[in-house]
């Protein structure tokens, strides 16, 4: 009976791919190759590749919805990036200048590499880019297709699907089914992820990496406690933990070697989390000695360890009513914050605030003197709203997911909370960097939306000074009547449906 089945199946594999490599001929042969034929091409190649790869990682009863998701996500960000260009013209001065330095290194070296390393122009300021791994990358990439930043847009595209597909499969793994539907749908419409996919900048490809560690290192710590030792178990154990390199080598190659330790700081802490769980009192001990121990002997390379300055806007208000701390190494930033530890406190608090809701979405065209025009920060104001309605259940999450996964969550939130903290106090306000851990984010925020959605009220707390705020910032009552409309709006919807349940058939009584 499965026969025809299998036929059918592998049919319309070969039906995909005979109309992939028809797609493909005609990108490269009709199509103008930098400006369409190459990222329809590269967009092919690679979204098959991940289509392919997240549907054979996927159990058969969840394909479909992995499909749906996986082509949402592709279909909104390369959406998002044809708007964007349309609106600008392609006009450089729209792109960031890490995006524009990034291309046009990686177009010398590519030339350069064409030319048995003779450079055809002298870097100048860019200098410093040219061992950095990423224009590296890129540079072979313009090496193979030329100079197409389009394909990698398309490819950044992929990626960024690529990695909502990796935050469902996480939270399915974590929390179970539906909050990792959830998790995936915050994180496929999040639009700050499409802001930094639609230029030639690092950060798709950070965020692929590093939600592939996690894949990898939940996948493989589960088949080692399985106590399975079976060959096919060795075999995946071996391959998953291959992944679970390459992805490390990934994340510390894209990123500064900080994101590499906070990540590898959050690995190891699944086993620890393992090894702690009986509760005995004697295992406490034991780890809370090692830690120490540790820590006393490493402690001078610690202490040496180098800190860039802070950087924050002299003219900013967070620099004008309180202390910055002073950097330069780990042993005198602890220094700093031992002879400062009131102003210290008033610098976090401010910083972090100020880092998790930036960028701040309520300053647009013409709210405030001398905001005009567009602005790619405006592509991620919609994702800010998102978030700033999911930052309550984000902390409602957290609690639920450490208590319904036995605390395998913590490597999340080891790295995400560590990484958070890094940005808040070194690049406060910075959201391109904070958004690196918005998808560990989104997945608590979706724990909380299903398990603890009965205490949405707790989020009033957030949101009625979050109004009072905006308000506040723009000098108008408008916000606080929008948020009036909104309340009054769920509170009728609400009674709706209450009065609905109430008059159906089922919830009568017999």
């Amino acid at each position: 009976m499965r026969e025809p089945f299998a036929r059918t199946r592998i049919d319309g594999w070969i039906g995909l791919l005979i109309i992939l490599a028809a797609a493909g001929a005609l990108a490269i042969a009709v199509l103008p190759w930098e400006t369409l034929g190459a990222p329809v091409l590269m967009m092919i190649l690679a979204g098959g590749a991940a289509i392919g790869w997240a549907l054979w990682d996927s159990p058969a009863k969840e394909r479909r919805f992995v499909l749906r998701l996986f082509l949402v996500a592709l279909g909104v960000r390369l959406l998002a990036a044809v708007v964007f260009y349309g609106i600008t013209g392609g006009n450089p001065d729209y792109l960031y200048k890490d995006a524009t330095g990034y291309d046009r290194i990686a177009w010398i070296l590519a030339q350069a590499w064409h030319n048995h390393g003779i450079l055809p122009e002298a870097l100048g300021k860019l200098a410093w880019m040219k061992n950095d791994a990423y224009p590296q990358i890129l540079a072979g990439l313009y090496y193979v297709i030329g100079h197409a930043p389009a394909a990698t847009v398309a490819i950044n595209a992929v990626l960024g699907a690529a990695s909502v597909y990796l935050v469902y499969r996480i939270s399915a793994i974590l929390f179970g089914s539906a909050p990792a539907r959830w998790a995936g749908w915050l994180t496929a419409f999040y639009t700050g992820f499409w802001l930094w996919g639609m230029m030639t900048l690092k950060d798709a490809s950070f965020l692929f990496f590093l939600l592939l560690f996690f894949l990898a290192l939940y996948r493989l710590g589960y088949l080692l406690e399985s106590r399975d030792y079976s060959r096919e178990r060795i075999l995946r154990a071996a391959g998953w933990a291959v992944v679970l390199i390459l992805a490390w080598m990934g994340v510390r190659a894209v990123r500064l070697d900080y994101a590499g330790l906070a990540v590898a700081v959050a690995g190891a802490t699944l086993p620890v989390v393992w090894f702690l769980r009986s509760g005995r009192m004697a295992r406490w001990l034991t780890f809370l000695a090692a830690a120490t121990v540790c820590v006393v002997i490493l402690w001078p390379k610690i202490a040496s360890f180098s800190l860039p300055p802070v950087a924050v806007n002299t003219q900013s208000l967070l620099f004008q009513t309180t202390d910055v701390p002073q950097t330069g190494t780990v042993g005198a930033f602890l220094g700093w914050i031992i002879g400062h530890p009131a102003g210290f406190v008033r610098y976090l608090v401010l910083s972090t605030v100020s880092t998790a809701l930036a960028p701040y979405a309520w300053i647009f065209t013409g709210t405030l003197p001398g905001v005009s025009g567009f602005d790619p920060a405006f592509i991620a104001f919609p994702g800010m709203w998102l978030w700033y309605a999911m930052i309550p259940f984000s902390f409602l999450g957290f609690f639920q997911a450490v208590r319904r996964s036995r605390g395998d969550v913590w490597p999340v939130v080891v790295c995400g909370a560590g990484l958070f903290l890094v940005f808040s106090i070194l690049i406060p306000r910075e959201s391109r960097h904070r958004d690196m851990i918005m998808p560990f984010a989104l997945m608590l925020a979706a724990e909380g939306l299903v398990f603890g959605w009965k205490w949405w009220y707790l989020g009033l707390v957030f949101w009625i000074p979050l109004t009072g705020l905006i308000a506040w910032k723009l000098h108008s009552p408008l916000p606080i009547l929008f948020a009036a409309v909104i309340a009054i709006a769920a509170w009728i919807v609400w009674q709706v449906r209450k009065r609905a349940n109430q008059d159906s058939p089922g919830s009568k009584a017999t």
